[in-house]
């Protein structure tokens, strides 16, 4: 077969907006640091995120620049006492079930510049870790599951964060592709299958397949490019 140049007009320059995409969604490898140098990086990184209203997502690259400048903080502390600011920020993350507003949603941005970063590497490491996100103290709060014991065998209550980060074979970041905020159920007493019979979609450990199920998608969109899971 020979060689064939195709050139694509666009008809509709709004067609990401329209589908939902990101701005700089299906466009060329990007360089670890390009888009991050600048005030604009948090717009670049968070700008467009679908989570239902234009006003959430400016207000998501707002919080992104604050806390980049004092990430070790709360918001209220970020916020240097402007209460108009801190309001709005917990008006953005109180939202209702099934609400745009989520973790997936807010990430959709930075995972599409990652994949840009990912494409200027001839190989990535995908790293998979969980880490622990203790809550115990917030006896108000819903929506926490159980931990693992500590070292006093004290059981605690949070979240668990599993999170697949890119790197560069030097070291440098290139931004985390998936993350997702767990609450772990404690097994039911009643329940006295053995491990070997329980689905593996049943197990906690499953998380690390859903992780690399998700890399072989985005392996699939960057074939000059060697992932590392």
């Amino acid at each position: 077969m020979s060689e064939k140049t195709i050139y694509v007009y666009v008809l509709e320059t709004q067609f990401r907006e329209q589908l939902g995409l990101s701005a700089n969604a299906g466009l060329g490898a990007l360089g670890v640091a390009d888009g991050l140098d600048g005030r604009q990086w948090a717009e670049h990184e968070f700008g467009g995120a679908p989570l239902g209203d234009k006003r959430l997502s400016k207000r998501l690259v707002t919080v992104a620049d604050a806390k980049a400048e004092n990430p070790g903080r709360a918001f209220s502390g970020v916020a240097k006492g402007d209460w108009a600011a801190t309001k709005a920020y917990y008006r953005m993350i109180d939202q209702p079930e099934g609400s745009a507003v989520t973790l997936e949603n807010i990430l959709q941005p930075h995972r599409e510049r990652t994949a840009r970063r990912m494409l200027g590497q001839k190989t990535v490491l995908c790293l998979q870790d969980g880490s622990d996100l203790t809550y115990t103290n917030l006896d108000k709060c819903s929506g926490l599951g159980e931990l693992k014991a500590n070292q006093t065998g004290a059981k605690t209550r949070g979240l668990n964060l599993h999170s697949t980060f890119a790197v560069a074979p030097n070291g440098l970041p290139l931004g985390v592709l998936k993350a997702q905020c767990i609450a772990p159920e404690p097994r039911s007493p009643y329940d006295k299958r053995r491990s070997s019979a329980i689905p593996i979609e049943e197990k906690k450990t499953f998380v690390w397949i859903e992780h690399y199920r998700d890399l072989v998608d985005v392996a699939a969109t960057m074939p000059q490019t060697r992932l590392v899971n």
